[in-house]
């Protein structure tokens, strides 16, 4: 009888080591893949910045912005754009395809333009959105039968259906964006581009909506475009969802 109390005591001793140690080895277990997953992000950022130094249009903005994002993890932009929505073509399209936005942040489909968008309006009142951002333009430039007054027709239309429905959500418009030399030798029409932006500007004003300027830094910074001199590159993307948030009511969640 005593050997089997003291077989079962000692089964027992040996459970009281052997289980904690196992929890010791789980949490260092843990904690070295946090660490490793950190160092792998820190190696990935000396890795983008080195490759930023290398390019003769590199700005010291471009890397306090980089430096920016690290430092309050704001990366993960589907977090800071959780209570917003862009709202758009292609262009926008790609915030969800390189994963940077949530669909719940997103409504954008290709070949989008003011004149097909409003039928989008339901969708983005579902989403309920605190800033909704729109960046709308190109589409209609490249169509041949639109014009300026159409464009901005449509483009008032649609503002006026999100104000109506959802009468507390920011509005903002983003200027259209520009395309390179080589994109507007092919597609003359996109010489309208800078004309659109000035009319869209007072257009904002003239319906009480904030403006952001999302024309400039790409125009300065063709090397974000992407071959067809239309399109942009996935490194933009952080670049313009910074414009959003610093020019934005996002800001304060930084």
């Amino acid at each position: 009888m005593f050997d089997k109390i003291k077989q079962h005591l000692n089964k027992n001793l040996i459970l009281a080591i052997l289980v904690p140690c196992i929890i010791i080895m789980i949490t260092l277990i843990i904690h070295y893949q946090s660490v490793a997953r950190e160092k792998a992000k820190l190696d990935e950022g000396v890795q983008i910045l080195t490759a930023l130094e290398t390019r003769d249009l590199y700005t010291m903005e471009e890397k306090i912005d980089f430096m920016k994002r690290q430092a309050v993890d704001s990366g993960d932009y589907s977090a800071l754009f959780g209570t917003a929505v862009v709202f758009g073509d292609s262009i926008a399209e790609g915030l969800g395809l390189y994963g940077f936005l949530s669909p719940t942040s997103l409504v954008a489909v290709m070949g989008k333009s003011t004149e097909n968008s409003l039928e989008d309006v339901p969708s983005l009142v579902n989403l309920a959105p605190r800033n909704v951002f729109f960046e709308l333009g190109l589409n209609d430039i490249s169509h041949p039968y639109n014009t300026l007054e159409s464009y901005l027709s449509h483009y008032e239309k649609i503002i006026d259906s999100v104000r109506l429905q959802l009468p507390n959500t920011q509005i903002y418009i983003c200027s259209i964006f520009p395309v390179t030399d080589e994109a507007l030798k092919e597609n003359p029409e996109f010489s309208q581009i800078e004309s659109y932006n000035t009319a869209l500007a007072e257009m904002a004003k003239r319906k009480n909506v904030h403006y952001i300027d999302t024309y400039t830094f790409l125009k300065n910074n063709p090397q974000y475009h992407d071959e067809d001199g239309i399109h942009v590159i996935r490194e933009f993307y952080p670049l313009w969802m910074d414009t959003l948030v610093n020019n934005s009511d996002l800001k304060n969640l930084l």
